[in-house]
């Protein structure tokens, strides 16, 4: 699996998480989810994007270094 098929499956697999958990927060909207809210799926959010970011730019470094050995 290259890195960029990587990023794009993880980014799928986050979309749906943050779908399931929309979903979810319809339904349990207290105190607790919210502070489960900003401890866990904010952060993980924020971490994935930085994973998927990073990713995709090593990508471009491979893709960039093939092409320089060509």
């Amino acid at each position: 699996m290259s890195l960029g098929v990587g990023a794009s499956t993880l980014n799928d697999a986050r979309k749906a998480l943050n779908a399931r958990w929309d979903e979810l927060r319809r339904q349990w909207d207290d105190a607790a989810a919210a502070k489960f809210e900003q401890d866990f799926i904010h952060p993980m959010d924020h971490d994935l994007k930085q994973a998927i970011d990073a990713m995709i730019h090593a990508q471009q470094a491979v893709q960039r270094a093939r092409q320089e050995c060509t």
